[in-house]
């Protein structure tokens, strides 16, 4: 082995560690420490609890009821967990937690092949520390899932090409000569098989989308570096033959015999028996199991139905995501526009990066547009897009580091500022909003001094003209901003949730042989259910609650405080308030009602 290549590997091993211990204390500090937050959490925790219950690899169910919203992925890595850890809060968080770490890993990798190492441990440390990101990381979702899934589908295409052109993506020939289209692709189908493979366990995490949009965004990719082998000629004056002429080079780019051709290079065939081998056999099993009934909700309510149409009032304007993203990649959105601009750049002026810069623009571009035409905007929708994102700020840090131009000098130093008077408003709102909805949580506050002071230092080195130590700073800074948001002040805040208190006092007020029956009506919290550790009845009208209690002599009732005026005639006249709490970030209280003999073990609630 040659001097440099050991000198790649011990580069290498800092950088994995370096991002090892930034994603390590992002996405695991406290991580079974908070109670799981509604909706989403408690929803997939307790479908995996059931299915560990019984056993069952097969049938999602949520409240005992088929749960048609996710596939499988997510509550196969849950059943295990479970099996390690036993059921609670930090085996349910556990494997999104990895995946995010693995996700941050798979970001270095990337952009070691695409652009330069320290471009990758810069991607890997900014991925990691993004708002929305690590958040995810940590929750019970399957978005975590996907993100790594789709990523390791773009790494192993990345890593196809670039073991093509001699180990780096887009490399020229010996001779200087670019790359035609054609060698961006996989150079034989033994390569392709681990780019596939990764889309065949995407769509086991969130169906469909994880083979089309990848394949998709390849595909652009390879239509675009077709048409740079075969321009149009060079773009006209003027905004409106400017934009005429890009039109023409769009149309020009997707003519379906080019697109199919592409396809076809693609092994497009190859990929589909590859993904059909490893999701068909779920999806054909568990359509068995239900007759049917699993397919029709997934496929049909939760894939096509939430594009059409919105639902659950997730909708938005076509600039949605764009606003989104900045507030998703926080505090490195304050680089975002610089970013866009260098991208736009490098692409405009030419690069040795141009093909990396196209391959991220078709990624972050193709997966964000399509979800910008959805009906239904959900910020996790994107999420898949951040590592691209990531890539792109990670190229930014390391060129701004190299590169002495005044222009981007002066622009890092005002987003330091921006950062900093971001950290202010903070500091200064917080505790406002805290009084409304969390008393006693002031100390958030604390939140906005991070990003204040990170800003000023990293704005003060700046200045020196030590670019190296604003960029740690920054790294920093980010890395503690994540760790107080996700990983301290979840702690505290959860403790206000009224679905995990109720469902644990009902649960604790009875002996370990007792079932605890609880019903709501007008209400409901999946919280409930994973703390009560049992279906909860949802009742529909106010005439179910008198049967209720004369079905379950020695059940409790959920229920708002301001509806027990209008429930008066249905509530026994023996069955009374047990407890009380307002509901988390609302205006009104919630109220446990029971009969009077369990009122022993059942107490009115305090704010805590």
């Amino acid at each position: 082995m040659s001097l440099a290549a050991v000198r790649d590997d011990r580069h290498m091993l800092k950088h994995h560690l370096l991002i090892l211990l930034a994603a390590g204390a992002v996405f695991f500090t406290n991580l079974g420490a908070a109670a799981l937050f509604d909706e989403d959490e408690p929803k997939n925790a307790v479908c995996g609890r059931e299915m560990f219950e019984r056993g069952d690899w097969i049938v999602p169910t949520f409240n005992a009821e088929l749960r048609t919203d996710k596939p499988i992925l997510i509550y196969w890595i849950m059943l295990c967990s479970y099996t390690v850890f036993g059921v609670n809060e930090f085996a349910a968080r556990f494997g999104s937690s990895v995946l995010a770490v693995g996700t941050s890993l798979l970001a270095y990798h990337l952009g070691r092949l695409l652009f330069h190492r320290e471009v990758g441990l810069w991607a890997g440390v900014v991925l990691c520390t993004c708002l929305m990101f690590s958040a995810v990381g940590r929750a019970v979702t399957p978005d975590s899932t996907l993100i790594f899934c789709t990523t390791s589908a773009f790494l192993g295409y990345v890593w196809a090409v670039a073991k093509r052109h001699g180990g780096r993506f887009g490399a020229p020939h010996a001779d200087g000569q670019p790359r035609s289209w054609d060698e961006y692709l996989p150079e034989t189908w033994i390569h392709s098989l681990p780019m596939y493979a990764a889309m065949g366990f995407a769509v086991l995490a969130k169906g469909p989308i994880g083979v089309l949009l990848p394949s998709a965004i390849i595909g652009l990719h390879l239509l675009v570096r077709r048409e740079v082998d075969d321009p149009l000629g060079p773009g006209p004056n003027g905004w409106w033959n400017q934009a005429w002429w890009g039109f023409r080079t769009i149309f020009r780019t997707m003519l379906p015999k080019k697109t199919l051709y592409a396809a076809w290079r693609m092994r497009v065939p190859l990929g589909g028996l590859v993904v059909g081998l490893i999701a068909l056999p779920w999806y054909v099993a568990v359509g068995q199991q239900t007759d049917g009934a699993w397919l029709a909700g997934f496929l049909g309510g939760h894939n096509v139905g939430r594009f059409v149409q919105p639902m659950e009032n997730h909708r938005g304007p076509f600039f949605y995501y764009p606003l989104v993203i900045l507030l998703g990649t926080f505090p490195w959105s304050v680089f975002v526009p610089l970013s866009v601009w260098q991208l736009r750049h490098r692409l405009w002026h030419g690069s040795e990066w141009n093909a990396s810069y196209a391959f991220l623009a078709c990624w972050a571009g193709l997966w964000i547009g399509f979800f910008s035409c959805a009906q239904t905007k959900l910020p996790n929708y994107i999420l898949p897009a951040y590592p691209a994102v990531a890539l792109f700020m990670g190229c930014f840090l390391f060129d701004w580091q190299r590169d002495g131009d005044h222009f981007l000098a002066t622009t890092f130093r005002h987003s330091c500022r921006v950062l900093a008077a971001i950290g202010a408003v903070l500091l200064l709102a917080m505790p406002v909003v805290a009084s409304f909805f969390l008393p006693n949580e002031s100390w958030l506050a604390l939140i906005g001094c991070i990003p204040l002071f990170g800003g000023g230092v990293a704005y003060a080195a700046s200045l020196r003209n030590d670019r190296r130590q604003a960029v740690r700073t920054l790294a920093i800074t980010a890395v503690g901003l994540a760790v107080l948001i996700v990983g301290i002040a979840p702690a505290r805040v959860a403790r206000y949730q009224d679905g995990p208190y109720f469902g644990t006092l009902v649960r604790g007020s009875l002996s370990p042989q007792e079932t605890p029956d609880l019903a709501t009506f007008d209400y409901f919290a999946p919280n409930l259910v994973f703390y009560l550790g049992r279906p909860v009845d949802r009742l529909k009208k106010s005439e179910q609650i008198t049967a209720f209690f004369e079905d379950h002599p020695h059940g409790y009732l959920l229920t708002r405080s301001d509806r027990l005026e209008d429930l008066r005639d249905e509530i026994p006249h023996d069955v009374g308030i047990l407890a009380q709490q307002r509901r988390f970030l609302r205006r009104h209280d919630l109220v446990l009602l029971g009969r009077a003999p369990q009122t022993a073990t059942v107490r009115t609630a305090e704010r805590r």
